[in-house]
């Protein structure tokens, strides 16, 4: 049952929010979408290095970091990845995949996108409120009344949906404020720290691969025992480690401050068994070991493991004895470096933590401490992989949130 004379206060204009926004206004209720930005959709500009990773074709819930995947996908049963690539389409954003996946509007931009996402909402009549930071949340009645810091403007609504984000990207207006809103509201908050982020790592043993890009089979580590494995692409820089493959192991990190830990680094990936073909075939034809290497490495990676492994860069195959063979294997399957925590929210991707999914209506994104409050996005104690699955899971959310919210039930 539609009725204009319920009001959705979102606030967040992130892709959780803009979603959520758009959802309960389709649903019939009149809709505040509040951010602190002069403009929405901030933070979905600088998705996917600017080209808008939206979703990826792989999306499963086991592949998401929380304490309840049921939950997670029974949301994504609801409105996954083939839903949203319909609800994009409807809009105006095709899309394509790569081979692995990953989703991309055709237009390769996330500004269109936003611009795309700002022009529906106009159209559907969001009254978007700019400019204007939460910084107050309380019950009024069966609603809520929300203050703004720009001027102590209040607004009543009959339902909040919380969809600001944790504490990635700061910058552009994430800095945990609604935390302690929801806090005061009977809500849990669980510790929140950087997740997709860049590793600091021990620069020594690494700092002639400044600039080299690769893929690598990644290992972490606490006091010998593994954590976490990924696979994907890495960068080495002048303060550690950058690139998805990392990217992915950051939470854990994040998560164990002040704890020794250790990252193998597989640099030959899945050619081990073709460079150990190689290298059988060409050891009695003279064949240089460093141009060997560069078969499957780098250059500058294959010269700095022939160094490594205190070698002349000239040296033939047919120079190398079977344990200098077997040493130069095992550094190029297993090099370890130490890992000394995490770049910070700064060069976060997202957060984890927040608000825990056991306090959440999986049905409805709704409160089970506050009633009429709803959450959408990163707020929640969600996080994916690189790759789409984390806007995936702020539409996803968005959608439920938003239908939910604006759908008049009682009071």
């Amino acid at each position: 049952m539609k009725n204009p004379t319920l009001t959705v206060a979102v606030v967040g204009a992130g892709p959780a929010g803009m979603m959520a926004a758009l959802e309960a206004r389709r649903a019939g209720a009149h809709v505040l979408l509040l951010d602190g930005n002069a403009r929405v959709g901030r933070k979905l500009l600088v998705t996917g290095s600017g080209r808008c990773n939206l979703s990826n074709a792989n999306v499963r819930a086991a592949a998401y970091h929380c304490t309840n995947t049921t939950f997670v996908a029974h949301a994504l049963e609801r409105f996954g990845h083939a839903e949203l690539l319909a609800r994009l389409a409807e809009m105006g954003i095709p899309t394509y995949a790569t081979d692995d996946g990953w989703t991309y509007p055709v237009s390769n931009s996330a500004a269109n996108v936003v611009d795309l996402f700002e022009a529906h909402l106009a159209l559907a009549g969001v009254e978007c409120v700019l400019n204007a930071r939460v910084d107050g949340l309380r019950r009024e009645g069966s609603g809520y009344r929300l203050t703004t810091a720009a001027g102590g403007e209040t607004i009543h609504a009959d339902r909040i949906i919380l969809a600001g984000g944790g504490m990635a990207y700061p910058t552009l207006g994430s800095r945990g404020d609604l935390f302690p809103l929801a806090e005061a509201l009977g809500h849990t908050v669980l510790p929140v720290a950087p997740a997709l982020a860049p590793l600091l790592t021990d620069p020594r043993p690494l700092r002639r691969l400044q600039g080299v890009r690769l893929d690598a089979h990644l290992t972490l580590s606490e006091n010998g025992t593994p954590l976490a494995q990924t696979t994907g692409n890495i960068i080495f820089t002048e303060w550690g480690i950058n690139g998805p493959g990392v990217m992915d192991l950051s939470h854990h990190v994040s998560a164990r401050p002040n704890t020794p830990m250790r990252l193998e680094i597989d640099f030959l990936h899945r050619y081990a068994p073709e460079m150990r073909r190689l290298f059988a075939q060409y050891r009695d034809r003279g064949m240089p070991l460093g141009g060997m290497l560069e078969a499957v490495l780098p250059s500058k990676v294959a010269a700095w493991m022939v160094e490594k492994n205190h070698l002349p860069l000239e040296t033939r195959l047919d120079e190398l004895t079977g344990e200098q063979e077997e040493t130069l294997f095992q550094w190029l399957t297993a090099f370890h470096v130490e890992v000394r925590g995490t770049r910070g929210f700064e060069f976060s991707q997202v957060s984890t933590g927040g608000i825990p999914l056991d306090e959440v209506n999986p049905e409805s994104m709704e409160s089970l401490r506050s009633a009429n409050l709803f959450f959408a996005g990163e707020i929640l104690d969600v996080n994916g992989p690189c790759g789409g699955y984390n806007l995936q899971w702020a539409f996803t959310s968005g959608v439920i949130a938003g239908t939910a919210a604006g759908t008049l039930q009682a009071l």
